[in-house]
């Protein structure tokens, strides 16, 4: 069957209703909740600074696709994320990742333009509404942080292959200047987060060119 994919003002059932209190999404996810800069800009914003949630166990790196970046920490004892609750609800939900926002669909890059597309049965309420895919994100204004993950997957891919390129030390020196530049160095504040991070990857081409 041909993968359907979506738009940013498509329609498409992943509205679970603010989930009544399942939190299976947010179990046994592994390393696979990992953190883009604007991520780390929200949780920053919101006095969870990465460099901090990384003492404290609730974010940990992992090396994905030859690039070290933070995830998201299950816990040991119960298997849920270290932001949900015991009642089972994200404490951290106004602010949440992009990956749990996008959560049951994921993302195509293999197109010019980046898609969605529906995870059918990896949501196990089965009693979804429709909703526009930009609204269900919920991140405003949607096409500025569409160009932004777009932008961040062509330039990870760009890094990637200068780090495929490298020896071991130029290779580990890049990946910790990559998490120190757009992870735990400071955004200011004061600032739009797409002008920092603008600046930031400027910089790192620049250098690296």
């Amino acid at each position: 069957m041909e993968l359907m994919l979506y738009k940013q003002n498509d329609l498409v059932r992943v509205d679970c209703h603010n989930c009544h209190g399942c939190s299976s999404c947010c179990r046994d996810m592994g390393d696979s909740i990992r953190l883009d800069p604007y991520d780390a800009w929200q949780l920053q914003r919101e006095g969870k600074p990465v460099a901090g949630l990384l003492q404290d166990g609730t974010v940990a790196l992992t090396v994905w696709e030859g690039m070290i970046l933070p995830h998201l920490q299950m816990n040991a004892q119960t298997g849920g994320c270290s932001f949900l609750s015991k009642e089972g609800r994200c404490t951290i939900h106004a602010y949440r990742p992009g990956i749990c926002r996008l959560f049951p669909l994921g993302r195509n890059f293999t197109e010019p333009e980046m898609t969605y597309f529906l995870l059918e049965d990896a949501c196990e309420n089965h009693q979804r509404s429709k909703v526009r895919v930009s609204r269900w994100i919920g991140i405003e204004p949607a096409a500025v942080y569409h160009d932004f993950v777009k932008e961040w997957h062509d330039f990870r891919k760009e890094m990637l292959e200068l780090l495929a390129g490298a020896e071991e030390e130029p290779a580990k020196q890049l990946n910790l200047y990559l998490l120190q530049t757009f992870y735990l160095n400071p955004y200011d504040p004061a600032q739009d987060f797409y002008g920092q991070f603008a600046q930031r990857v400027a910089r790192i081409r620049s250098a690296f060119s």
